[in-house]
């Protein structure tokens, strides 16, 4: 088993290691996990939560790259500079088009790309996963982003 499949995250089909709170029930998801993060039914239900986590960090006014960053992984518990960077290089390789995000670039939550894009880069990230395996995570993401928007209210 490779050390992306063998990762907590993985296990918890949790790819962006979202802490467990007793006053948060997550659609999809089961119970709390080894280290207190949430457990998944599924990955597309661990993208759904990030994304609805982003919805309440815009509404926080937390809307670039490196604020949603510095929240989601704060210095306190994370190599925030690091983990940025990372992000940053990740969303800079695209299959047919160079991209470019930098620390004040706003993420669009209407432009569903961005945001696969970016929870495939913090995928990178969390779970030590090389490139091949976060693309296959894509379809995942995808739908994850596709559940949270469905509802009429997200972008209200």
């Amino acid at each position: 088993m490779s050390k992306f499949q063998d990762s907590l995250a993985y296990r918890n089909c949790n790819p962006l290691n979202i802490r467990y709170d007793k006053k948060t029930n997550w659609f999809g998801s089961k119970l709390k996990g080894h280290g207190g993060f949430v457990v998944f039914a599924a990955f597309s239900f661990g993208y759904r939560a990030a994304v609805m986590i982003l919805r309440s960090y815009r509404k926080r006014g937390i809307k670039t790259m490196g604020a949603i960053i510095e929240t989601w992984a704060p210095r306190s518990e994370n190599n925030t500079v690091e983990y940025i960077k990372a992000v940053r290089q990740f969303m800079g390789v695209r299959q047919s088009e160079p991209f470019s995000v930098d620390y004040d670039t706003e993420i669009d939550l209407k432009n569903r790309d961005l945001v696969v894009q970016l929870l495939l880069a913090m995928t990178r990230v969390e779970m030590g996963a090389n490139a091949a395996q976060v693309h296959s995570m894509r379809t995942y993401a995808e739908l994850g982003y596709d559940l949270a928007v469905s509802s009429p209210k997200f972008f209200g």
